[in-house]
């Protein structure tokens, strides 16, 4: 069972970050401005975070493996819409519905794995399903760029659409639920779950961190391709390869996270990630050569996961009753600041410059730092303060 999770997280991440490598190539081809293409990654995280407050409820009450099939099929249907999608006006709406569909993937396989494993090993075990989503990361953003070059930024879309059917068969054929939902879901009951969530103190600091670290890292990534591309340090291909090092400086983390785990406390991995995280946007100001900056972002995938996977070990233990209310009400606020951070990125690169960037490293790093102080005041079921 565990390896069908595997396959939703891996089919998710792949979807996700795919378009990023892309976007200076759709602009030319639809002859539009790169900020405008940029919406593509707006135009995917912006339903993924609203629809996050309704898929969380309707998981918990009618079975998180329902809503995880149902979201996996139209995945991979609004996918082969992006592929054949004739306007940009099309495409983007196509990648709106991809995005309330992927709503349904990562936070409610996490929220299951969440009730599977204890407290105890609990963040170990998020840590390896999340091996799956960086590996996909890793792949969508370096086979996108080389496909793209080749064939046209279409051809890595038929990939794309192929796992989340893959996944969508798998999960239908092997997950099932223990019991069928007796009646029907009333908005009393949504009311309740998130009342349950949110009466954890650590509720608004768990989601509040997750938007501030997206808001600083993901407004500025779908601006990679551009920037390599003016400053004449590549194609889509390289900016491919420094968008990999995310994921590859995550994978890194997640095979290593054993020993993390018994080096540093919780609330330390919090502060050290958010300060290895703000390196790759240091390199992105310096314009270094892309493999320079491909080694940069290694180092900011790996300080990401640090800050990150500890608050989604938080998430985990705010509200057990209600899991994928709390992981929904997670992705919510992190596709939030994914859905700002390049709006407001792309006005602020444009009026100031790359000395904007300095201003997302500084946040990403006190989003580290101040965070692991205002957690470390509050106890951890796990122990791990």
């Amino acid at each position: 069972m565990f390896f069908v999770f595997i396959l939703c997280g891996f089919a998710s991440a792949l979807s996700n970050r795919s378009m990023d490598p892309l976007l200076t190539m759709i602009a030319r081809d639809f002859s539009i401005p790169v900020t405008t293409a940029a919406l593509l990654s707006s135009a995917y995280a912006f339903p993924y975070a609203l629809s996050q407050p309704v898929l969380g409820p309707v998981g918990d009450f009618y079975g998180k493996t329902r809503v995880l099939k149902a979201c996996l099929w139209l995945l991979g249907f609004c996918t082969l819409g992006c592929i054949f999608a004739p306007t940009f006006e099309i495409l983007l709406i196509f990648r709106l519905l991809g995005g309330v569909a992927a709503g349904g993937i990562m936070p409610v396989a996490m929220a299951s794995i969440g009730d599977k494993y204890p407290p105890a090993v609990r963040q170990l075990a998020i840590g390896r399903f999340l091996t799956a989503g960086l590996t996909g990361m890793i792949l969508g953003a370096s086979l996108a760029g080389i496909m793209a070059m080749s064939f046209g930024w279409r051809s890595f879309l038929y990939f794309t659409a192929g796992f989340a059917f893959t996944a969508a068969i798998g999960a239908t054929l092997l997950l099932h639920e223990a019991a069928k939902p007796v009646g029907h879901i009333r908005i009393s009951d949504a009311v309740t779950s998130y009342g349950s969530v949110f009466s954890n103190p650590k509720s608004w600091l768990c989601f509040g961190t997750v938007f501030l670290e997206a808001l600083a890292l993901y407004g500025c990534t779908p601006f990679i391709g551009e920037l390599i591309e003016t400053n004449g340090l590549g194609t889509a291909r390289e900016a491919g390869f420094v968008l990999a090092g995310i994921g590859l400086g995550g994978l890194t983390y997640s095979i290593t996270l054993p020993v993390t785990l018994r080096l540093f406390r919780r609330t330390q991995m919090m502060a050290i990630g958010g300060c290895f995280a703000s390196v790759g946007l240091l390199g992105m100001a310096l314009a270094l050569p892309w493999p320079l900056m491909c080694l940069c972002f290694t180092v900011t995938g790996f300080g990401f996961m640090m800050l990150h996977n500890s608050i989604q070990a938080e998430v985990a233990e705010l509200a057990p009753s209600a899991r994928a209310s709390a992981f929904s009400m997670h992705s919510c606020s992190f596709f939030l600041g994914q859905a700002i951070g390049p709006i407001i990125f792309g006005f602020g690169l444009h009026q100031v410059g790359r000395g904007w960037l300095i201003l997302n490293m500084a946040l990403l790093a006190a989003t580290g730092v101040v965070g692991s102080r205002l957690f470390a005041r509050h106890p951890s079921a796990s122990g791990r303060f």
